[in-house]
């Protein structure tokens, strides 16, 4: 560790979609800007889905078959891909933080990155895929007033912010390597910024102190999958996932409004990726396909960010579960008919828990699927859930999410004929 001295340095939009969510773990009274204030721990909020294809299935993917969307959930599910395809959206978040200090509203939202699939040869079934996504979203904002015991005149006021995130660039492909079995794999370079910071005024003296915690993170990580089709309407999936240790370079900048100095400390830092388990399947009827996952990842052995003695990590599950409706692809279909639609459900247990009370959240989904040419749709998802409890001081989130996804297509892979 080093330390330095320095020099003084010093979206909304879319007001339709209004669900809520709340915290403030230490009775906090949340601001207007920002997301989940649960974020402020560990990796912040896991990205279960990418793309509002799944989103609008309650996340449901690893037994799916969707012949356009990328599936991250499954890399063994690009094979059911038949054309090049290019994906990328945004996610809009509106939340609802509730504690015993009361109701506020805050937003944010982030880009779903870019991610590619290339149906190299549909006969063998082989695909390949690369793209860069976010992980994980770190977006919180609340402050904490406390009182001098015996003295009320000797008052502090903290506002605490946090930014950034994990994300991943990734590369994989799938291959048939039986009839109607596929396996798939995904490797990825994992990296990303986290910002923490707190802003401490005293209304007494008029004192200001703030400390701005940089934390960069890098490292790996890996997913296999299977897939096995061979049973009729119906398809059963499996993943496995690892990673190797996180290492975090942190800078801590200490800054005082008195004649202090400032002060920068340097330090470094390792942190462990969760071993990861996944079932799914997936059953179509014509057009109707029936989906349903269960995920867990075992986050017991991580101590990163857990900021409070009363803090700790647990295994983190989730149990999803949707239909998708596909539109006709008939070419004498009215526009109505070609649109799909989709409904989905979930609970999640999250990862973290807080003075012994697990974090616990239930959502609901909705979806539609616009083709807005040959190969080009557009996916549309709306999620609504709750997240913790009020209990013990704790905050409960209601949540609304909207999510927009642009999936083109094109063919690039053409068999050779020769005469």
């Amino acid at each position: 560790m080093a330390i330095y001295l320095t020099k003084k340095r010093c979206s909304q939009a879319f007001a339709a979609l209004v669900c809520g969510f709340g915290l403030s773990c230490l009775s906090a009274q949340a601001q207007t800007s920002g997301g989940s204030n649960y974020s402020a721990f560990g990796y912040g909020d896991i990205l279960e889905s990418h793309g509002a294809a799944f989103d609008g299935v309650g996340g449901a993917a690893i037994g799916a078959t969707s012949p356009y969307a990328v599936n991250l959930a499954n890399p063994a599910a690009w094979n059911a891909v038949r054309s090049t395809r290019f994906q990328t959206g945004f996610a809009f978040r509106q939340f609802l933080n509730t504690d015993s200090k009361g109701t506020v509203a805050q937003n944010g939202g982030y880009l779903q990155g870019f991610s590619a699939i290339f149906s190299i040869d549909t006969v063998r079934g082989i695909s390949a895929g690369f793209g860069i996504v976010p992980k994980s979203n770190i977006q919180y904002s609340y402050r904490i007033d406390d009182a001098a015991p015996g003295d009320p005149n000797l008052a502090t006021s903290t506002l605490y912010r946090g930014t950034g995130g994990m994300t991943a660039l990734y590369l994989g492909a799938a291959f048939q390597i039986l009839p109607k079995l596929h396996l798939g794999f995904i490797a990825e370079y994992t990296f990303g910024n986290i910002e923490m910071s707190a802003l401490t005024e005293s209304t007494s003296f008029l004192a200001q102190s703030r400390t701005t915690i940089t934390d960069a993170l890098s490292g790996g990580a890996g997913k296999i999958g299977l897939q096995y089709n061979g049973i009729s309407n119906l398809s059963l999936g499996l993943t496995a996932g690892a990673g190797l240790p996180i290492n975090v370079s942190r800078t801590s900048l200490y800054q005082f409004s008195s004649g202090i100095s400032d002060a920068t400390v340097l330090d470094a830092l390792q942190a462990q990726l969760p071993v990861e388990l996944g079932l799914g399947a997936g059953y179509t009827i014509n057009r109707v396909t029936i989906l349903a996952d269960v995920v867990t990842k075992d986050f017991s052995t991580l101590t990163y960010r857990a900021r409070r003695n009363d803090v700790t990590f647990r295994r983190a599950t989730r149990v999803s579960a949707g239909v998708s409706i596909a539109g006709s692809t008939d070419y004498t279909s009215s526009f109505l008919e070609t649109l799909g639609y989709s409904i989905g459900a979930g609970y999640h247990q999250q990862y973290y828990q807080i003075g012994g009370i697990g974090i616990n959240e239930l959502y609901g989904s909705l979806g539609i699927q616009l083709p807005v040419a040959r190969r080009v749709i557009f996916d549309l998802a709306i999620t609504g859930g709750v997240r913790g409890t009020t209990d013990n001081n704790l905050t409960r989130e209601l949540f609304g999410r909207f999510t927009f996804s642009v999936n083109v297509g094109e063919i690039w892979f053409q068999p050779l004929f020769r005469e």
